[in-house]
């Protein structure tokens, strides 16, 4: 959950560093540090922070003029958040810098190991061995390859990496285990990078590492190897222009990035609806051949929720679905079964590994991503890509509607066979979310900033609309810092009821009456039990507010309607825009939430 970037070049490369740095700041902004490679050896310049609020400053103080450069802006995961810690990390004998994202799981034999020798620690870091290990087979051996090779076997975990070594300054290392590493050449420099963004709309190439390869990178080539052997056998550079990467994102008159996405959304919508049925063919035919299994992580996980009731309700499909962190312990694919993935980033760490365990088994795998070239979408034989444009802010908002649309789609088209699905709800529900996030949003930011100091929160739903109050109640607390839990409407009474007083908010996301009855319902009794309690409700839903029984509902926001399915997702949008407003009230960090990152490349 790091991003790293480094670049070589025959010109001075230190500025261009800290410019494509501040890109990755989403994947991590606890703090940030660069090794210049100079005449002298290596300068580490590293701070605690965000580097976006220190980088005029780092600039106009003048940098180093560097032919090469590794960065790194962190997201804590051993040791805590001090400038010691951050990265990079340079070897006893000040050869070596490294940068890396991941975990090393024998970090701490390795310490005790290297301490044993002589070698003093400077942080807490698991990353520091490998600078340290790279330091002392080098000295053993004098040669870059074999230092490599013996360091990296050495390694347990998982490690996205980037190394520099002094005696060799126009070469730039890269090595990948389990995360995302790629590298290219780019407006004249050899480049390294976590994420393509940091060079997005640049001239020039992008290859991917694919699991245990290395890069040799100078400024004007580039090798790559598989490590598991010492003779680094070298294959062919998959070249892909960087035309086909997503340009950088501009804040332009928006407060925040999240209202910005949010905003975005009708667009997201329509990009999907306006997608070719050829883009879903493939998948579609062999969702028809087996069993059907979803699998994401976070909010992600609640889109292949809903994605479950869609394959019910609309294909008449059973499909099963679990979180991509349990999904190995509760589930097994045979040779015919389809397992659709849904991740933003295509790079989330947990969903990677039910993936590759899928495959172990034999099954086909559907990736549903917003990031082109990403590792879901090379892994996956029946890859879809979102294009619902990048996402800054750290809480997904417009890409987790644009995969709800993408799930609902291929329900749709498996239910509708040869015809083809029709779209038109879809086209109407971009309508409506235009409608919402224009003319409803100050209403709905009213209600959020009259309950702000609310300490704790239910979010409350049935059926298609439980897994909407799951991903409501997970922006909330993202973004606001304040408990809120979900749970489907009818749980409640078996047992959680008891912690309903005044003091005890709840939101309820209430099924139209007209489309869907027996739910609408089965959410109003419940709501019933919580007034009878005490308890105070939000309601958001679809019907008048003449439809519910005087007093049982402290405040009530009335939705525009499309359709029994699609209804659930304007209620998801009116969600994060709660979310947001409240937020916003608090003063809290709208686009990067404390202790949270983008992209969750680590287990």
């Amino acid at each position: 959950m790091c991003g790293i970037v480094a670049f070589v070049a025959d010109h001075s490369i230190a500025e261009r560093t800290v410019r494509a740095l501040e890109q990755l700041e989403y994947r991590g902004y606890d703090s940030y540090g660069f090794a210049f490679v100079v005449d002298s050896g290596l300068e580490i310049v590293r701070g605690v922070g965000p580097l976006s609020e220190q980088a005029p400053a780092l600039i106009a103080g003048g940098l180093p003029t560097a032919h090469a450069a590794i960065a790194h802006t962190r997201w804590a995961t051993h040791g805590k958040v001090s400038v010691p810690n951050a990265h990079p990390h340079r070897s006893f004998d000040g050869k070596f810098a490294v940068v890396h994202n991941g975990v090393i799981d024998n970090y701490l034999a390795l310490r005790r190991d290297l301490t044993a020798t002589g070698v003093v620690f400077a942080s807490e870091t698991d990353t520091e061995v490998i600078a340290h290990l790279l330091a002392r087979h080098y000295a053993d051996t004098a040669d870059l390859d074999t230092a490599l090779h013996a360091t990296l076997a050495a390694l347990s975990g998982e490690f996205g990496l980037a190394i520099t070594c002094t005696d060799q300054p126009g070469l730039l290392v890269a090595a990948r285990r389990m995360s995302p590493i790629a590298i290219g050449i780019a407006g004249g420099a050899g480049y390294v990078c976590s994420d393509p963004i940091a060079v997005a709309g640049q001239d020039g190439w992008i290859a991917y590492l694919e699991e245990d390869e290395i890069a040799f990178v100078t400024e004007d080539a580039v090798r790559i190897a598989s490590f598991a052997t010492p003779d680094f056998p070298v294959r062919e550079v998959q070249k892909i222009a960087l035309t086909t990467v997503a340009e950088a994102s501009e804040l332009g008159r928006w407060p925040h990035y999240m209202i910005k996405e949010i905003n975005e959304t009708a667009a997201s919508v329509r990009m999907v609806a306006g997608m070719p049925r050829s883009a879903f063919a493939p998948a579609v035919a062999r969702l028809g051949k087996g069993d059907i299994a979803l699998c994401g992580a976070g909010s992600s996980h609640y889109v292949c929720m809903l994605g479950q009731y869609f394959f019910h309700q609309i294909a008449g499909r059973r499909a099963i679905c679990h979180s991509a962190d349990e999904f190995m312990n509760l589930a097994r694919l045979d040779a015919d079964a389809t397992l659709i993935t849904i991740s933003q980033s295509g790079e989330t760490y947990d969903t990677l590994r039910v993936m590759e365990y899928a495959q172990a088994d034999g099954a086909a795998l559907v990736a549903v991503n917003n990031v082109a070239g990403s590792t879901a979408q090379r892994m996956a034989e029946f890859p879809i890509l979102q294009q619902a444009g990048r996402e800054v802010c750290v809480l997904s908002t417009k890409s987790v509607v644009s995969q709800t649309a993408i799930a609902w789609r291929l329900a749709a088209e498996l239910a509708a066979g040869p015809d083809g699905a029709d779209l038109t709800d879809l086209a109407t529900l971009a309508t409506q979310l235009d409608e919402l996030v224009q003319g409803m949003s100050d209403t709905i930011r009213d209600v959020a900033e009259r309950y702000r100091w609310i300490e704790h929160w239910f979010f409350l739903g049935r059926g298609l609309h439980w897994p909407v109050a799951a991903e409501s109640a997970l922006k909330f607390k993202e973004v606001s810092y304040i408990h809120a839990e979900a749970m489907p409407a009818g749980f409640l009474k078996h047992g959680t009821i008891s912690l309903i007083d005044e003091k005890f908010f709840t939101v309820a996301f209430i099924p139209n009456a007209q489309t869907d009855p027996e739910s609408f319902a089965h959410v109003v009794s419940s709501l019933h039990e919580i007034a009878a309690r005490g308890g105070n409700i939000i309601g958001f839903g679809h019907d008048l507010p003449a439809s519910f029984a005087e007093g049982l509902l402290e405040a009530y926001v009335q939705l525009p309607s499309v359709s029994k399915f699609m209804d659930p997702v304007i209620q998801m949008v009116a969600g994060q825009l709660f979310a947001y407003h409240g937020a916003v009230k608090l003063g809290r960090n709208i686009d990067r939430p404390r202790a949270l990152a983008k992209a969750v490349t680590v287990r």
